[in-house]
């Protein structure tokens, strides 16, 4: 469960450098930092900017000041992890199993002790729970019972940021699709997904903690201690962390190139993948790119 919701927030002091001369990469951890950066060099247009969002966030830690806003509404484009939030029924799709059921990833103890969980937490009867989850994909229930701890606590980056881009005709773009989002999941091992929904059964407050500690240092805008954080607390699924952060970062960057070439573009995806060494904010760094912080 840690990194279900850890998914996600860190960044860097970034040092100033001219396109025409050698990189210059910020050292690590940065003694400065912030969740918006602006992207400056090889001559792209004035006014692009990455910002650092959490995809789970509750509203006293929800940071959203008009300079953000103004800054989104002069874009040209809005990048974000994928383009806009999807339908109900395409999310349902991408949780369904194709084969097999819920069950057939615990053995019977761990069944039992999961429908304990869910009568206990989520006031589900055993017919209820089996009904409604055996045809979801493992993840579901830890998905589950965080929106419920948090049910009308949160706010949305990515829905405001939509919003935003919808209401002043600005185009939006994803680095990725949803499939591709889920395919992390779909690639763990049965073992692993099992590990995973125990791990949040087990720990259920721990990891709760962990939630309210990320937010605490979001809000505090230090980027390179959330990814530390996030290090640290990666749980059962700490070895696939290169699949969940940096590989999606070096994925992303020659899109990312690609995209501030010609226009004024806004950047927003996870806090988690700005900062650490092989974070955005440090890949753009070392193909020339010049990353200020934009105080908030």
């Amino acid at each position: 469960m840690k990194k279900v919701h850890c998914l996600f927030f860190f960044f860097i002091l970034i040092v100033k450098i001219s396109y025409s001369q050698e990189s210059v990469i910020g050292e690590f951890p940065m003694k400065e930092s912030s969740l918006l950066w602006k992207i400056e060099g090889h001559g792209i247009p004035k006014g692009s900017y990455i910002f650092g969002s959490m995809h789970l966030i509750e509203k006293e830690y929800f940071l959203f000041p008009e300079k953000l806003d103004k800054l989104v509404k002069k874009s040209d484009l809005l990048v974000m992890e994928i383009a806009g939030m999807p339908s109900q029924s395409e999310a349902m799709k991408m949780v369904m199993l194709t084969e097999g059921t819920f069950f057939d990833y615990f053995t019977k103890e761990q069944t039992d002790s999961i429908i304990k969980w869910a009568q206990a937490e989520m006031n589900l009867s055993e017919p209820a729970f089996r009904s409604t989850m055996t045809k979801m994909k493992p993840f579901v229930v830890v998905q589950m019972a965080t929106q419920m701890q948090f049910m009308g606590k949160t706010e949305s980056y990515e829905m405001t940021f939509e919003k935003i881009a919808n209401e002043n005709a600005i185009a939006i773009k994803g680095l990725e699709t949803v499939e591709q989002q889920m395919a992390i999941f779909d690639k763990l091992t049965n073992s692993q997904q099992a590990e995973m929904v125990m791990d949040g059964i087990r720990n259920e407050d721990k990891s709760l903690d962990i939630i309210q500690n990320m937010q605490k240092m979001y809000i505090r805008q230090n980027v390179d201690s959330l990814y530390l954080m996030i290090q640290e607390e990666g749980g059962v699924l700490s070895e696939e962390q290169a699949s969940f952060l940096d590989s999606r970062n070096k994925n992303w960057v020659p899109q990312i190139k690609e995209l501030v070439a010609d226009m004024k573009t806004f950047i927003a995806v996870g806090a988690g993948h700005l900062g650490g060494p092989n974070g955005v904010l440090r890949l753009l760094e070392k193909e020339g790119y010049t990353l200020t912080l934009v105080k908030l």
